[in-house]
């Protein structure tokens, strides 16, 4: 499902699919954070030249210490950043519109499958025409069809490969021309996500950029024609992020979903614990899945060359090898699942799709749907405190270095979240008296002696949210497991679904430790993060000392 703020700063888009015809709509959605109840500030200036006034709402809205809140109302999301100044203290005024809309209307997302467009696009380095886009590809997984678009400076050399590439590829009078088709026909086809390699950084942003030099609107590209960066001029049109492009999470086109498949993919790869890669190059990554690159036998091996010559000297190779990128990037998808399993998570979290890759994302949008309190407003300028971390094994110093015969494996299934059950870590299960739930935070990085303490506890009365919010998941997470397990043999589509949904639950309990880490941050406890990893130390500490019993 996509969900996006519109322009105007007080309504949100939505899109969504049935029986894949798109559906559409804008809802009005004021905006507001929470202020103490007995805090009133009548008016807020949004700029040196505006007044406006705050609209009050109480309820049964209070802190994690218990006293009430209430909310107040701004006219436009981006007034928040000014319009919370005034106040002594304010509660999810950090938390973004469509987060906000998210959390407090989305019940239900409906499950379907998204219209990808998987492209990619080249352009000439160096000569007459640098930096100009020569060729764009782009696979339709609805219509199962790839769709090429391509200029010449001079005469179209069509007779050389005419009948050798694929039947849609587009022929276009010059690279205005060009940019014209592809986004009419993005118009025309309407997919919900466009999938690239680096394409935040890289693709998207010269698409934007050679738009607005040509005196095109790139703006057209969206349904609710916002896209970041891109204002009109009295000359016609102005882009800001050309050089530095946009971050690889971020949704630059207002009603339109953009993934950097290079982040989806790393983060599934670190997910699966198969090292660190070395190149995350299309290039490499290919070659380590498939055993195969990207094939251009042709006039110019030296890469240099190639993407300075070929397009008008080997100019068959050159397309195809652009189409091979596009290839590859469904190849990528389809075989691990990537932007499948980012869908999932949306759909757990029942947020907008940007808020399912930082840890702080997830969690604030999960604890904002499951929390009785307000978490206060992050503050970045806080002072960071020290707290020990995880454990460090050095081999040299415990004298296990060396050849060991009959190694036996051990792991803790979840070692963090197991650890917040264990001890009910939780914001507000913390106990000023000593319990049997109490953690020294200064238990040993090693295996040495604890010469230090210091203890913190926790209420042994009520489970915590933390401690509950991985119990349930944790049930959940096997119930889709089962059902993964039972379709394994017999419907291929069905196991791909319950795979992706039981990795959804794993990535986003692993993230409740980042928020309580995360300093800053509303959610943030460094001494809930301290006993997460001082009880983690311990748990390994005593595992170790049982097994040098066993030696004995």
């Amino acid at each position: 499902m996509i969900i996006s703020k519109t322009k105007d700063g007080k309504s949100i888009y939505l899109s969504w699919r049935e029986q894949g015809q798109k559906k559409q709509k804008i809802v009005p959605f004021k905006p507001y954070f929470y202020v103490h109840r007995e805090e009133t500030v009548n008016q807020y200036r949004p700029s040196n030249y505006l007044v406006r006034d705050f609209e009050y709402e109480e309820g049964d809205f209070h802190n994690l210490q218990g006293q009430p809140l209430k909310k107040a109302y701004v006219e436009v999301s981006y007034d928040i950043k000014k319009a919370k100044k005034p106040f002594s203290k304010t509660y999810e005024a950090d938390v973004p519109f469509h987060f906000r809309y998210a959390v407090d209307e989305i019940k239900e997302m409906p499950e379907y499958d998204m219209r990808k467009w998987y492209w990619d696009m080249e352009w000439a380095q160096g000569g007459e025409h640098h930096d100009k886009i020569t060729t764009i590809v782009v696979y339709d997984n609805y219509d199962k069809e790839y769709h090429q678009w391509v200029w010449f400076p001079e005469e179209s050399p069509i007779d050389i490969f005419e009948n050798s590439l694929h039947d849609n590829i587009n022929y276009c009078a010059n690279e205005e021309h060009m940019l014209e088709c592809f986004m009419t026909t993005m118009i025309v086809k309407d997919p919900d996500m466009l999938i690239a390699w680096f394409g935040q950084r890289f693709d998207l942003p010269k698409l934007i950029e050679r738009a607005c030099a040509l005196g095109l609107d790139p703006r057209i590209i969206s349904p609710i024609a916002t896209v970041k960066g891109v204002k009109s001029t009295k000359e016609g049109f102005s882009f800001a992020y050309g050089e530095k492009g946009f971050s690889p999470i971020e949704q630059p086109i207002g009603g339109r979903i953009t993934l950097s498949l290079d982040l989806a993919f790393e983060r599934q790869w670190n997910d699966s614990q198969r090292g660190t890669l070395p190149s995350l190059s299309l290039e490499y990554v290919s070659q380590v899945l498939f055993g195969e690159g990207k094939v251009k036998e042709g006039k110019f091996t030296d890469k240099n060359e190639f993407f300075r010559r070929a397009w008008l000297e080997d100019t068959e190779v050159y397309l195809k090898y652009a189409v091979v990128d596009v290839e590859l990037l469904v190849r990528i998808d389809e075989t691990n699942f990537c932007s499948e399993a980012i869908i999932s998570l949306q759909r757990l979290l029942k947020a907008p799709f940007d808020a399912c890759f930082y840890a702080s994302h997830m969690g604030s949008i999960y604890f904002m749907r499951n929390a009785t309190w307000k978490a206060p407003t992050g503050d970045r300028n806080i002072e960071r405190r020290e707290y020990d971390g995880a454990m460090i094994y050095d081999p040299l110093s415990e004298n296990t270095n060396g050849l060991h015969l009959n190694v036996a494996a051990f792991d803790f299934a979840g070692l963090y979240p197991s650890m917040m059950i264990a001890r009910n870590i939780s914001w507000e299960t913390k106990s000023v008296e000593p319990t049997e739930l109490g953690v020294n935070i200064l238990t040993p990085r090693d295996f040495s002696t604890t010469s230090r303490e210091q203890m913190l506890y926790y209420k042994t009365d009520t489970l915590g949210l933390l401690p509950r919010a991985v119990l349930e998941l944790k049930e959940l997470r096997n119930e889709y497991k089962q059902l993964m397990r039972e379709a394994r043999e017999t419907n291929n589509g069905e196991y791909v679904k319950w795979y992706n949904n039981q990795m959804a639950v794993k990535r986003l309990m692993a993230s409740f430790y980042g928020i309580v880490a995360f300093q800053g941050f509303g959610w943030a406890d460094v001494d809930l993060a301290a006993s997460i990893t001082a009880s983690a130390r311990e748990a390994i500490r005593l595992a170790a000392f049982k097994a040098k019993e066993m030696e004995e």
